[in-house]
């Protein structure tokens, strides 16, 4: 029995830690945590509560039927408007105000603008459209070849 103190000992320790553990955890982890998944339930009303700046693909297509109908036929029909054109609710509530028109690459900066998606990089997929920017039309923005809306 002499021997066996220390052991007590040990896992009187190691039981005192873990209930200490276990009581800082009650006092740091929120009340909501873990009723939907492995998150803070209250972050969806706090989320739902924040300012909205996307319109969504449906308030695009109300206007512009004729891009919307482009772009569902090419390999940009999986991309939504605002992935390129940004954040368009102001633009949607509002089509008239100048404030709120869609981002349009300049022509200098269409090249750059292509090539964040489009630029050769060993991190795509082998048959993600990519092309060489410092070989492929050296120069020229990708809209005098390409349509964004069509682009083969």
């Amino acid at each position: 029995m002499k021997d066996a103190q220390h052991l007590i000992r040990v896992v009187i320790i190691f039981a005192a830690a873990i209930a200490g553990f276990l009581f800082v955890r009650s006092l740091l982890v929120p009340p909501s945590f873990g009723k939907l998944g492995h998150y803070r339930a209250d972050a969806v009303d706090e989320f739902a509560q924040l300012p909205r700046h996307y319109a969504g693909e449906p308030a695009c297509k109300k206007c512009h039927a004729q891009q919307a109908s482009d772009k569902a036929k090419s390999g940009h029909s999986s991309i939504s408007c605002e992935s390129c054109h940004g954040a368009l609710l102001a633009h949607a509530e509002s089509p008239k105000s100048a404030d709120s028109k869609p981002r349009k690459p300049k022509e200098a900066e269409v090249r750059a603008f292509c090539g964040n998606c489009h630029g050769k990089s060993v991190s795509r997929p082998a048959k993600f459209p990519q092309v060489d920017l410092e070989e492929h039309n050296r120069g020229m923005a990708c809209n005098q070849c390409h349509q964004p809306h069509r682009p083969k």
